[in-house]
């Protein structure tokens, strides 16, 4: 890079999808809540299985929601790139710190319509240990469901993917 370019890339979180996170997960919470209010009253399924099933869409959902809330205030950037590598601060599971010598990719990836930038890294063990515990279990959980490197999706961040991958903002 040269002088005139700057060193470091930073994408705030979008505070939109974040909202409409918190509006979905509202709104699950309230149909969890009606879910429970009928369960003594239909008969298709044992109302015992109708309230746990409640009470796991308000438990998740009624988590979601709160994790929204945080976001929301959150004045952390979703992703930083720089000369050192990448900072993920985009998800409860955000990868953290991932320095250039552990990228052996940058990929561009479409699941229903939404375009995420993958990150591909050589050791997806070193992250399971270094996350925290929700990130552990689900960084695990990735590896060992299809054994390839780890792939860290960012998407809730503001930023155009074409962009993101200009190397005009960044040289890997």
């Amino acid at each position: 890079m040269d002088s005139k370019t700057p060193t470091e890339v930073v994408i705030p979180l979008s505070k939109g999808k974040v909202v409409l996170l918190i509006l979905g997960a509202l709104t699950f919470v309230a149909g969890s809540i009606w879910i429970w209010s009928i369960a003594d009253g239909q008969t298709r399924y044992n109302p015992l299985y109708v309230k746990a099933v409640a009470i796991a869409g308000v438990s998740f959902f009624g988590l979601c929601a709160i994790y929204g809330c945080l976001k929301v205030f959150d004045t952390q950037s979703g992703l930083i790139i720089d000369d050192q590598g990448i900072v993920d601060n985009s998800s409860a599971v955000a990868a953290g710190r991932i320095l250039w010598n552990e990228v052996v990719a940058l990929n561009v990836s479409e699941i229903a319509g939404q375009r995420f930038i993958t990150v591909v890294v050589t050791d997806p063990q070193k992250i399971c240990r270094t996350g925290q515990f929700p990130q552990q279990n689900v960084e695990r959980g990735k590896h060992e469901h299809d054994g390839q490197p780890d792939k860290h999706l960012v998407t809730i961040t503001r930023l155009e993917v074409r962009r993101a991958c200009s190397s005009d903002d960044v040289g890997v």
